[in-house]
């Protein structure tokens, strides 16, 4: 019974962890549309959503408008209908919209369908609201994040409740049946974007776990592939040279046969820290070996030869146990990384390899030593 209830314990945990992370993390709006831009792909998704959002509103116009009970719900249909028309224009024809176009769009389509829900009291419209507000949860959990879709759910469930009053009793279902049937409708309709944002949150988390390294929170080899294109993109057709620096820890096996690997992993860390705040923001850092690290960014020579004294001095600060770093830097023209006909891949393995060298230069000369090998 004790295991059974710890079993219970730990897939409560699990799941309340998961809700947290989910609840608090960044609104996706922006994320999403830089993704989106980053590889050409944000007029396309714009002009989707823009048809049909126009299409919804034609259909609604010609299909449903005319099936109203009453004048009122006829109304509302209408302007719901001229609503999504405008929005649907718009999508098409300006830039990608901002945050408060994205809002204002999604409160005015929740307004106008529950207005045409409430007010026409038939179920025919009410299949016609709960299937718009399904369009606007998916649309809002993947462009407006969780606390916007959950404040639409409240919405969509008060419609639901509220719609339960103002039905025609006489005709349809009455009392309990009726507040039932609407559940089994609604409570579907509103969990489903929320489990669906659950998973994709999940796969999104494992995805990024399987580019970055466990200890250190820093990219790892593979990460590093597929960062490279994003600092590269802009600048290869402008001649940047790009630097490509491999440090390695002196002497790390004697740490870890001292003190243990639990300290040696600590060093690691307290390493990977020192380096990414000696760098640059805009540099790639990453750990690809043991106790060997690469930081790759746009060359800047006097930039270069500063990041490289920092990077050593950084690890060298005093720290206990103490630890130093031999450092093996080189440069590459951007355009023979990303160029369309060129395996950015294997081209960085080789710049890696090649600064590999420079930094086994150093430990040669007994380590705590920076070595460049020029083009």
């Amino acid at each position: 019974m004790g295991g059974r209830l710890t079993k219970y314990s730990v897939s409560f945990a699990v799941f309340r962890r998961l809700i947290r992370a989910w609840w608090t993390e960044p609104v996706a709006y922006g994320t999403q549309v830089q993704y989106f831009t980053r590889r050409t792909m944000s007029k396309t998704i714009q002009v989707a959503i823009g048809i049909g959002t126009g299409l919804d509103g034609i259909v609604s116009l010609v299909l449903l408008q005319p099936a109203a009970s009453t004048a009122a719900s006829g109304i509302a249909m209408a302007t719901f209908a001229a609503l999504q028309i405008g929005w649907g224009l718009a999508w098409c024809l300006l830039p990608w919209p901002s945050r408060r176009f994205s809002l204002a769009f999604v409160v005015s389509a929740d307004i106008a369908i529950a207005a045409v829900v409430l007010l026409d009291g038939s179920w025919l419209f009410a299949l016609f609201g709960w299937y718009f507000f399904t369009l606007m949860s998916v649309y809002m959990m993947f462009f407006d994040g969780p606390k916007v879709a959950a404040g639409h759910a409240i919405w969509v469930t008060l419609t639901a409740c509220l719609f339960v009053t103002v039905v025609d009793s006489a005709a349809q279902p009455a009392g309990p049946h009726l507040l039932v049937l609407t559940l089994v409708w609604v409570v579907p309709m509103v969990a489903a974007p929320l489990g669906i944002q659950c998973g994709i949150w999940a796969l999104r988390n494992d995805a990024y776990e399987s580019v970055t390294d466990p200890l250190t929170g820093l990219l790892n080899r593979r990460g590093l592939q597929l960062h490279i294109g994003e600092l590269l993109r802009d600048t290869a057709a402008t001649g940047t040279d790009v630097d490509v620096m491999v440090i390695d820890l002196d002497r790390f096996k004697d740490i870890n046969d001292a003190f243990g690997h639990p300290t040696g992993d600590k060093v690691l860390i307290r390493c990977a820290r020192r380096i990414k705040a000696a760098v640059r923001g805009s540099a790639l850092v990453a750990r690809v070996g043991g106790e060997e690290f690469v930081v790759i960014d746009l060359a800047d020579a006097d930039q270069a030869e500063r990041d490289c004294d920092r990077v050593r001095d950084a690890i060298a600060a005093p720290a206990d146990p103490p630890i130093t770093a031999s450092v093996g830097v080189t440069s590459v023209a951007a355009a023979d990384l990303w160029t369309p006909e060129t395996d950015s891949g294997a081209v960085l393995d080789a710049i890696i390899e090649r600064a590999d060298r420079a930094m086994f230069d150093a430990k040669r000369d007994g380590g705590n030593a920076t070595v460049r090998i020029r083009r």
